[in-house]
């Protein structure tokens, strides 16, 4: 059996999920990938795709699951997360070209892949129930502005501004920078950084994790 690895990292611009894949040579576009053949172990391996791929280090990511591939191969597929801004990409040695693409509109990817991603975005939506992935798309310092036009790109919907304020700061997720930024002509907005904790963004999610959480199986 051969195991390869392969990460589906999402970041969110123009106000649209956005997944990083490369191209070598003419060829596919594709995920960042390892192997057939990884001899490390699989996190690290993980690590060194994105790099390799992308010159992007010390994202955050989590493995998946594991996927067969024509019977005799495998790919364990990871999730990743990272703000575009704290990490700029450049093609690596072997890459022609590497760029983000919106999640809803990719062109063909390698053979599989397109399940990698599928599965990618419905493990981080349903992990807006119960952990503030937010935090790992966005700059260090942050307004709870920013914070909450991230959750609804990942969510798809509007949030009501002021229940989300409530319900983040009662959660204790983030914590006052000291620092202020001008927006526009109103008063500057306080600038935040995060503190970890749990985060529920609402009923409907906490309900939703509850679903997606009871099996491992991927989407057909």
């Amino acid at each position: 059996m051969s195991v390869r690895v392969e990460v589906a990292v999402f970041t969110v611009g123009e106000g649209r999920l956005q997944v990083l894949l490369g191209r070598v040579g003419g060829g596919t576009w594709t995920l960042p990938a390892a192997g057939p053949g990884v001899t490390a172990a699989l996190d690290d391996a993980a690590a060194r795709a994105v790099e390799d791929m992308a010159g992007a280090r010390g994202i955050a990511m989590e493995q998946l699951y594991t996927f067969d591939r024509d019977g005799a191969d495998v790919a364990v597929a990871y999730l990743a997360l990272i703000d575009a801004g704290r990490h700029p990409i450049a093609p690596g040695p072997d890459v022609v070209e590497v760029r983000w693409f919106a999640h809803d509109d990719l062109p063909a990817l390698a053979d599989g892949q397109d399940a990698v991603v599928a599965y990618g975005l419905q493990r981080l939506r349903a992990k807006t129930a119960y952990a503030p992935v937010a935090v790992n798309l966005l700059p260090e310092l942050f307004t709870l502005g920013e914070m909450q036009a991230v959750y609804e790109v990942l969510l798809g919907r509007a949030l009501d501004a002021r229940n989300f304020r409530r319900d983040v700061l009662r959660a204790g997720v983030v914590e006052e920078s000291g620092d202020v930024r001008g927006e526009g002509r109103g008063r500057p907005a306080r600038l935040y950084r995060s503190a970890g904790g749990r985060f529920a963004v609402d009923a409907r999610e906490r309900r939703a994790v509850r679903a997606l959480s009871s099996g491992d199986d991927p989407p057909a």
